[in-house]
């Protein structure tokens, strides 16, 4: 990833205030796409990541199966020749949609649950609860021909909501941006291997399981909880339709557990749906679900955000900042 796309930085955190995707602090520069289309020279098959046996990418079929339930009607090909092809179609999709890509507002529905021991203390954050937001993706297009993403939401008021809100605060933050590690630029952070084919809500697609490449990640994500921060690396599964070379389903998971933080899963998975936009003529694949969930060794956090009616957001509407 070069030095334009992590202008933002990295970071999740959960439960301490919120937990935010990689490339989703405050705006997310993308550089040109020129320089993003160099030829993708670590994307080659299966490598040993690590001495974690537990990684996605090394796991044999079945046993990743087990893990990631989602695969389960995987047609398995053991071959690697596909990968290279998916994974520049990806990277030409990406660029094609940048250009493209309007300001946008949807309706955001989102549900929470905590355990009762969860680290979300207090009898009140143990209840279940959800909220209405208006989620807005906000594209400036440069005149560099690089692109600044910046995601936000807004309460029934138009206010800003702060990350680091009341309880019924959203954990869950960077859906917008989740999809572009995938990148030509971004992908040689990552290692990948081809899985085989599956029929996804509805759609043949490529299936390909990821990691992040450790030594190669200079900026990652990182984990804050109870006055201690820790980075840490994503692997995870695309699902990718096989006419469009669209993101059909991302899931995401640690690619090794926090035990200085005690965290020992977290799961993102995000489906998206190819979505016409009403009076501008064109169609993009957004999200529409996303299912979050993270174990402290506590009990379970977990929350979904559904996402509808997307529209155009005119910058005339007034967003008023949080007091």
């Amino acid at each position: 990833m070069n030095a334009a796309c992590k202008s933002a930085g990295l970071a999740a955190i959960w439960p301490a205030a919120v937990w935010m995707a990689a490339l989703a602090i405050g705006a997310v520069r993308l550089a040109p796409a020129q320089d993003a289309l160099r030829p993708i020279r670590e994307a080659q098959g299966p490598q040993s990541l690590s001495q974690n046996a537990s990684a996605y990418f090394e796991m044999p079929v079945a046993k990743l199966k087990g893990a990631v339930p989602e695969l389960r009607g995987l047609r398995f090909d053991a071959g690697q020749e596909r990968l290279l092809p998916v994974l520049a179609g990806v990277a030409k999709t990406i660029e094609a949609v940048l250009p493209r890509l309007p300001d946008l507002a949807s309706r955001e529905d989102v549900y929470h649950f905590s355990a009762p021991d969860s680290a979300f203390s207090g009898l009140a954050s143990a209840e279940p609860w959800s909220r209405q937001f208006r989620y807005l993706i906000l594209t400036h297009h440069n005149s560099d021909g690089s692109t600044t993403i910046n995601e936000l939401r807004t309460d029934s008021k138009g206010r800003t909501v702060d990350r680091s809100g009341d309880f019924t605060t959203p954990s869950g933050y960077g859906f917008a941006n989740e999809w572009l590690f995938f990148r030509a630029a971004n992908q040689r952070e990552f290692r990948f291997r081809y899985l085989g084919e599956q029929d996804k809500e509805g759609r043949m697609t490529f299936v390909v399981v990821f990691a992040q490449d450790p030594a190669k990640v200079t900026n990652p994500a990182h984990f804050q909880s109870q006055g201690k921060t820790a980075p840490f690396f994503y692997q995870g599964v695309l699902w990718i339709d096989q006419s469009s070379f669209d993101i059909v389903m991302l899931r995401t998971d640690l690619l090794a557990p926090l035990p200085d933080l005690s965290l020992r899963q977290m799961t993102t998975e995000v489906t998206f749906h190819s979505v016409p936009i009403r009076g501008f003529g064109e169609v993009f694949w957004l999200p529409s679900q996303v299912y979050l969930s993270n174990d402290q060794g506590a009990g379970p956090v977990e929350e979904t955000h559904r996402y509808s009616d997307y529209h155009l957001f005119h910058a005339e509407v007034r967003i008023v900042d949080s007091p």
